[in-house]
């Protein structure tokens, strides 16, 4: 494991413990200028015209897992797993939709009570209906914990970031739901592309 990912593996441990402790404040009040200033380049990044791709894996509850390719662009998260078998996540607007091909399963989640959702609004604004909990870095990692404002119980979601070349790279989501599932997606071999696909 890289140094930057240990390191941010301690940021999310302890920002799940200050977030959870219920130290959390609305919005941005309460931070820093400086945590201000790094909120505002990631509400930016999430913000602009491109779209993500690569692969990521996933570890769920119990240490089950499961990886695949996925694409990101503002409002919309797509998975699309070949382990544990084929499987494909759509996640924009109010729902997330997983479809289970070796089932025949599918299972529509409401966004508002997954932590991913706090991802997907579009635009991504932090104040309103969206609550920074925490926010930190150490050299070359940075990571912000967000929370629904009006109703933070229903899950926190900490996005961990790499620093290269004084931009930022997103590397991990980490999600904890309203029942205390935690689920972490580790991002790799990621390409971007400067615009967004049209729906």
């Amino acid at each position: 494991m890289s140094r930057v990912a240990r390191r941010g593996g301690q940021l999310v441990a302890l920002s799940l413990s200050v977030a959870l402790a219920g130290c959390a404040v609305r919005g941005m009040d309460g931070l820093t200028d400086q945590q201000k200033k790094q909120a505002h380049r990631v509400e930016a990044y999430l913000n602009r015209p491109m779209t993500l791709e690569g692969h990521f894996t996933q570890v769920g509850p119990q240490g089950n897992g499961g990886a695949g390719e996925f694409t990101y662009s503002p409002g919309a998260l797509a998975l699309d797993y070949t382990t544990p078998h084929a499987m494909t996540l759509r996640a924009s607007g109010t729902h997330l939709v997983l479809n289970d091909s070796q089932t025949g399963a599918v299972t529509r989640v409401s966004l508002s009570r997954n932590p991913l959702g706090l991802l997907l609004h579009e635009p991504v604004r932090f104040g309103g209906s969206i609550q920074v909990t925490n926010i930190s870095s150490v050299p070359g990692a940075s990571q912000i914990s967000l929370a629904q404002a009006d109703n933070p119980s229903q899950g926190l979601l900490t996005l961990r970031f790499a620093e290269r070349d004084q931009r930022l790279v997103l590397e991990t989501l980490d999600g904890v739901d309203a029942r205390g599932n935690h689920i972490v997606l580790s991002l790799s071999e990621v390409s971007e592309t400067g615009a967004s696909p049209k729906n």
